[in-house]
């Protein structure tokens, strides 16, 4: 079967989706166009090897949670450096060497440093397509219970950040890697950011956002990755979730759902800019660049923020078609003759279309209500009620008291999991 979607050509061999990325070039002034067939599947797929490697290292004791402006985050640096330069240039022209790919910072009294690799484009260099996650954690900021916080003085153990966010960072340096693999690139140029600072009010990418290393009007997409490879609940192990892509219209939105179709096996569920709840730094990209912005998570649940949250939680299968999902997006982004348009987030803030996806969630979720404690049980059982008789309803009836039932389901759900005591649920 063959189809044409955001001006790349896709058909289907069985489970496998074939990209043939359009090559136009111009030789002696006449106009010549070729087509170039490649997998993007099997160019990921000798990568996932190296995407576990750098979730593992990340996570690992030897870089102490990686809170900016300490030892441990230079060494995360100079791993994560070495990672980049075999991907693309640097993308601060004011440095040289390692500092090409370094921009630094003082942001709210917090020292930082940003890094960022530019995969340039074959036709559109000047255009952007920024896939981008954060480096830093906790270091040792964790209380006996288990806790970490950025309000904790360090000297408890270690917080090692795994699915938050070394997994976020495998996934951006998965996507760099596949790219890189393609007989030509895209057409338009892919930076691969990694955020610092983002555990202190999302400073790195702020800072970023306000001081461009490259034009904010000639990005056409951000696309962020936080939390990831992390199972909610067992019901919930093929779930996940894409947010704000309304910030760039229906557009962005076919592009995501594109993708977890063409990749399949996860359940990307969509939901509106509102439920990220900002608190990643896809904030900063929609509310001070105003860049189409989609958000991929796995919001948080009881290894969230805590010491347990180590490489034995990340769900490997997972995060391999979460990376494979993002490598699509950005890819098809990157390659698109139509960029999405930014609209900014939905001014409805909750939509019926998110209802049904919560709605959703805690149909799922319902067959393990026996892992909650009995009071937070009976809070999920009637949210689970309320989403039904919102859903039951239709569009035709949802209005703010439906609004606030389906946000406050959302607010309540998420305090119920992150209760949870850290699980992998694989």
């Amino acid at each position: 079967m063959l189809w044409l979607s955001n001006g790349v050509v896709w058909y289907r061999r069985g489970m496998r989706a074939v990209a043939v990325l359009g090559l136009v070039a111009s030789l002696v002034g006449a106009a010549h166009a070729a087509e170039m067939e490649f997998d993007l599947d099997r160019a990921m797929a000798r990568g996932d090897r190296g995407v576990r490697s750098i979730v593992k290292r990340l996570a690992g004791e030897s870089f102490e949670g990686r809170d900016n402006g300490t030892p441990a985050s230079d060494r995360a640096q100079e791993l994560l450096i070495r990672k980049l330069r075999r991907l693309g240039e640097g993308a601060n022209t004011a440095g040289s060497g390692d500092e090409a790919y370094r921009q630094p910072f003082e942001e709210s009294g917090q020292v930082g440093t940003n890094l960022l690799a530019v995969i340039r484009g074959r036709e559109l260099p000047d255009e952007y397509v920024i896939i981008g996650a954060h480096y830093d954690h906790l270091d040792s900021r964790s209380v006996a219970s288990g806790r970490c916080s950025r309000n904790t003085v360090p000297g408890g153990e270690i917080c090692p950040g795994a699915t938050d966010n070394a997994a976020g960072v495998g996934v951006v340096l998965g996507v760099g890697r596949a790219l890189a693999k393609l007989p030509v690139p895209p057409r338009r140029s892919v930076v691969l950011a990694l955020w610092d600072a983002e555990e202190d009010g999302l400073l790195g990418s702020l800072h970023y956002v306000q001081n461009p290393l490259l034009p904010l009007a000639r990005t056409v997409a951000y696309v962020n990755v936080d939390i990831q490879g992390a199972n909610l609940l067992p019901s919930l192990r093929r779930v996940s979730f894409a947010v704000g892509a309304e910030t760039g219209g229906s557009a962005l939105g076919a592009f995501v759902a594109d993708a977890v179709a063409a990749v399949g096996g996860l359940d990307t569920l969509p939901v509106s800019y509102i439920f990220g709840q900002g608190r990643s730094d896809y904030v900063n990209f929609v509310e001070g660049g105003s860049v189409p912005t989609v958000f991929f998570g796995d919001s948080t649940g009881g290894c969230y923020h805590t010491t347990g949250d180590r490489w034995a939680v990340v769900d490997r299968q997972k995060l391999a078609l979460q990376t494979r999902i993002a490598l699509h997006v950005t890819a098809n982004l990157a390659e698109t003759d139509a960029p999405p348009p930014f609209r900014g987030p939905s001014a409805a803030l909750v939509t019926f279309a998110d209802a049904l996806a919560i709605h959703d969630v805690f149909s799922r979720a319902q067959v393990d209500l026996p892992l909650f404690p009995s009071d937070d049980r009976a809070v999920i059982a009637q949210i689970g009620s309320d989403l039904s008789a919102v859903v039951a309803a239709g569009p035709g009836a949802f209005g703010p008291q439906q609004v606030g039932v389906v946000a406050n389901a959302a607010l309540q759900g998420i305090a119920a999991l992150t209760r949870l005591p850290c699980q992998a649920f694989r």
